[in-house]
């Protein structure tokens, strides 16, 4: 399938033309910005680099990592479509830049690169809280947290449990051993649902005013070595010291992948081949 047509109708799905971000600030260096596609710079589409015209295969990850190039380095003719545009470590690192070495990889097996970060994050159906919320069995009732014009977050109810009981449940939807947990409360019944990082003061504040007595993010104790983000986290962390949420973080990654895998459904109504790609380092990460 050309190219050209898929990334017309990723565009018109994904809303890239009405939610404008600035892709290329932290994501790209002097060496790398010039591999990118015109006008993924000029902010106006999610097609980061074009390094084929026709595709054969398309495939869905979270991060662009070396652990995903090299499952998918042998396919030519491919797309490469992910939420983020970066690298990234569940440490210290946290988002780093796609690398001059990757993005000759991805050149030499002429795979493209689409990006649909805050156009995936809103999303009505492939949305990543509410693939999140839908792993969990969570009952959507309602969406918050203005993202680029459209909410990004939801609250949702579950039948009325113990916390202990819940935590569990949402280990077996979330396919994960462990889970970032602070407990305030007994039981669990309105739900805060905020898939990726998700500890920012406001969104949890808007929670807490919303009803909730629990919040699920990717993220409950940061680790980038960034003192904004730090700070930040330090705020969070300090708010719910009041506000005595539940607070469960799957890790970044951990809360989208969801989003990754549902999206498969809309390439297949296109006609195209697809499939998530894990990336088992990111997905073992506590």
């Amino acid at each position: 399938m050309q190219l050209d047509y898929l990334v017309r109708k990723f565009d018109d799905e994904f809303f890239m033309t009405k939610v404008i971000e600035d892709h290329t600030a932290w994501s790209m260096t002097d060496k790398t910005k010039e591999y990118a596609n015109e006008d993924f710079i000029n902010k106006s589409t999610g097609l980061m680099f074009r390094f084929n015209n026709s595709v054969a295969k398309v495939f869905t990850t979270v991060f662009v990592t070396n652990e995903i190039i090299d499952k998918i380095c042998d396919i030519e003719n491919s797309l490469l479509f992910t939420h983020h545009h970066f690298n990234y470590y569940e440490d210290e690192r946290g988002l780093m830049p796609i690398s001059l070495e990757q993005i000759e990889r991805l050149k030499n097996a002429h795979i493209s690169l689409y990006v649909a970060h805050a156009g995936l994050d809103t999303h009505q159906q492939y949305g990543t809280s509410i693939s999140l919320a839908g792993v969990i069995d969570i009952h959507i009732d309602k969406y918050f947290f203005d993202y680029f014009g459209s909410p990004a977050a939801l609250i949702g109810s579950v039948p009325p449990k113990s916390f202990n009981d819940f935590i569990e449940k949402a280990k077996l939807g979330m396919q994960r051993k462990t889970l970032t947990i602070e407990k305030h409360r007994e039981n669990v019944a309105r739900v805060a649902v905020v898939a990726g990082g998700g500890d920012e003061p406001e969104i949890l504040e808007q929670a807490y005013n919303l009803g909730c007595d629990t919040y699920i993010g990717g993220t409950i104790e940061n680790k980038w070595a960034l003192p904004f983000v730090q700070e930040s986290n330090k705020k969070f962390r300090e708010l719910n010291k009041s506000l005595k949420l539940n607070l469960i973080g799957g890790t970044h990654y951990g809360t989208e992948r969801f989003a990754m895998m549902n999206v498969l459904d809309y390439f297949k109504q296109l006609g195209l081949t697809a499939s998530f790609v894990e990336d088992d380092s990111l997905f073992t990460a506590e």
